[in-house]
């Protein structure tokens, strides 16, 4: 069994099955509440407390926001509280917790739960036939309480912007529960750039340049009082951010890897090895015997480990280590990404 230590190379053999992650940022005052629809979830069942990690990832608050998530969230089994030493944004946040999230599933929610935890069944179950399942206040069957008319036109237009330059086709790239395979949501937070309120936009966009499939969830959404977007301010940065994204591909961080050839007398352990090992990091199946096993957002101090740690649990020699930069990663597509499918029927029932 490969480790599944946080950091290691692989998932904890009974361990969460999902990670959901929580960016705040000065949210003190509303943690509380954005807990109780949480607990309502729990205690419907929607969530299991027991294969979920709970990762709330305060953005370098001014606030009480770490102490508060430490004493609401401690009564919960799998639970981790990141601090940033300094505000850089929404899109840093969830980064952050996607590089410390365990589960083979990955969500991320607001603080506020605007949007109903109970549905977090739906995301799961989507993620049985696609890479990404977002949340969309637009789709058929979704319900919106108590929008303002200025925030209901602003996302419109803003929508209209997102599809006109990134051509993602999608019909709301701002709702704020997201869900994706561990491995594709390691992958597009290596590679995205953008820090604050439009990094959205850019994952979705590689997502789509990368060929990766996306449904769209109904949601229902609630508007919460003291919501971290200002209308007025943030609009003209999110713009920029969104002009900007297709051509910060250039800009993406190498992704470091290794290269895969099980020889015969290990072809069959060392795929169910690494079948096990693509439920939390991207192993693209080369054909043959050949697979290339990749390690988004680790640090390079750590990839030595990571690579010593899988030539063992394959029998192998320590293979030499390899980078693949965007381009070289968008020259493979459709990636074949190893998977398996029972992990939704398992984490929904």
């Amino acid at each position: 069994m490969i480790d599944g230590a946080p950091g290691g190379p692989g998932r904890l053999p009974n361990g969460p099955r999902l990670s959901l992650v929580i960016p705040a940022y000065n949210e003190a005052a509303r943690l509380e509440a954005g807990f109780a629809r949480l607990t309502a979830a729990l205690v419907s069942g929607a969530i299991d407390a027991q294969s979920t990690q709970f990762i709330v990832v305060d953005d370098g608050s001014a606030d009480d926001t770490t102490p508060c998530a430490r004493a609401i969230f401690a009564s919960l089994p799998h639970v981790l509280v990141i601090r940033l030493p300094e505000n850089r944004g929404k899109g840093a946040a969830v980064r952050a917790g996607v590089a410390a999230a365990v589960a083979p599933l990955i969500a991320f929610a607001d603080a506020d739960m605007a949007i109903d935890p109970i549905q977090t069944p739906q995301f799961v179950r989507a993620l049985s036939h696609a890479d990404l399942a977002i949340g969309s206040r637009a789709a058929s069957g979704a319900s919106v309480d108590r929008a303002s008319i200025h925030r209901s036109v602003m996302n419109r237009t803003f929508n209209v912007l997102v599809n006109t330059v990134t051509r993602v086709s999608l019909d709301d790239t701002q709702c704020g529960f997201k869900a994706f395979r561990g491995p594709v949501a390691r992958l597009l937070f290596h590679f995205s750039v953008t820090e604050r309120m439009a990094f959205d936009v850019e994952v979705l966009a590689l997502a789509r340049h990368l060929k990766m499939s996306i449904t769209q969830v109904p949601v229902h959404w609630q508007r919460v009082k003291g919501s971290r977007v200002r209308s007025w301010s943030d609009t003209p940065s999110m713009i920029r951010d969104v002009l900007r994204a297709p051509r910060r591909f250039d800009a993406a961080p190498a992704v470091p890897g290794v290269e895969v050839s099980l020889p015969g007398p290990l072809i069959a352990s060392g795929s169910a090895h690494l079948r096990e090992l693509g439920q939390r990091w991207p192993v693209l199946y080369r054909g043959g015997a050949n697979f290339t096993v990749l390690f988004p957002l680790v640090e390079p101090a750590q990839v030595p480990g990571h690579i010593e740690r899988l030539g063992a649990a394959l029998g192998l020699d320590a293979p030499g280590p390899i980078t693949l930069s965007l381009a070289a990663l968008t020259a493979l597509t459709p990636l074949t990404l190893s998977w398996d499918d029972a992990l939704i029927a398992s984490t929904v029932a």
